[in-house]
């Protein structure tokens, strides 16, 4: 009779140990942002030795909810939230030590209106399945490289914004894209 009973206190022994560790590893799940979009980029002219000219770079809300967003086609909008195209180039001789170069573009901004202003009144809505297209003039980035290859993508950097301002947005209806997204990697050889 005594086995029996040192079993079941042995049972619920392990079970409030479980319960412990269970309770334990729990922590407040963080609440992923529902802002899904896609990026893709396409040539859209070519320069006359065949070379890329111009993408045509096209970000879409591929999520079911809409999302609130400063037009991508400037890579210098205020607090972030732009396309930018890179380039990185790599010598087509091996013996090259040289190494690659890449390029990008950037700026500074110090004032600009807070970040519910600009929600609200400077921002675009996409809904879900709509999309905007913009292009991007690209020859800039290899005019002046040496035979090699290069390698492109664009990059959709999504807007400066807290933790605690995109809770505070959502609250207000606002869905704000939170991730940097960028294209598939493409190249091509400059001669």
């Amino acid at each position: 009779m005594k086995k029996p009973s040192r079993v079941a206190l042995t049972a619920v022994a392990l079970c409030i140990g479980c319960q412990a560790i269970a309770g334990a590893q729990q922590k407040p799940e963080k609440s992923p942002n529902p802002a899904r979009l896609e990026l893709t980029a396409e040539v859209a002219t070519t320069t006359e030795e065949g070379y890329p000219a111009v993408l045509r770079i096209t970000l879409t809300n591929a999520g079911n909810v809409a999302v609130d967003m400063p037009m991508p086609g400037a890579p210098c909008v205020p607090g972030g939230g732009g396309v930018e195209v890179r380039a990185q180039w790599s010598p087509t001789d091996p013996k090259d030590l040289r190494g690659g170069g890449s390029t990008g573009t950037g700026c500074t901004q110090e004032h600009f209106p807070s970040l519910t202003f600009r929600v609200s009144h400077q921002w675009i809505r996409l809904r879900p399945g709509e999309f905007i297209t913009v292009s991007e003039d690209i020859r800039q980035n290899y005019r002046n490289w040496e035979p090699g290859r290069i390698e492109y993508w664009a990059e959709y950097i999504p807007p400066k914004a807290t933790p605690e301002e995109l809770v505070e947005l959502r609250q207000a209806g606002y869905v704000v894209p939170a991730e940097k997204i960028e294209t598939l990697h493409q190249t091509f050889v400059v001669h």
